[in-house]
């Protein structure tokens, strides 16, 4: 069910807010429709990722959402894993970042040398 853009906003917040981090962590975009691979991916593969949506009633409404979040939370655009532009708004955490130096002093340590 569609709901004006600034529920959403005060949705995605406690949402992000109940899952923790930066707003920096944080990606947020829209959609046509939420079963285009993105959304089944991230539904089926469990990836942590706290991924939550709401439909807003126009694409208008849900850009104003993606300005919101961007401009004044800090929050990062994701642009490319939903190209076309839509009415559902999607926010999701981004996945930690691994440093290939820790990985490489990790695997060292783990195995004694």
């Amino acid at each position: 069910m569609p709901i004006n853009h600034s529920e959403i906003i005060e949705d995605f917040k406690a949402h992000m807010g109940r899952f923790g981090g930066a707003p920096s962590v944080w990606c947020v975009g829209t959609a046509k429709d939420a079963r285009v691979p993105f959304f089944r991916r991230h539904l089926t593969s469990d990836l942590g990722d706290a991924l939550f949506y709401r439909e807003a009633y126009t694409t208008t409404a849900a850009e104003l959402v993606v300005e919101h979040l961007v401009n004044h939370c800090g929050v990062h655009e994701d642009r490319d894993s939903v190209p076309e532009p839509g009415k559902i708004v999607f926010v999701y955490r981004k996945p930690p970042v691994v440093s290939s130096h820790l990985s490489a002093t990790s695997t060292t340590v783990a195995s004694g040398k």
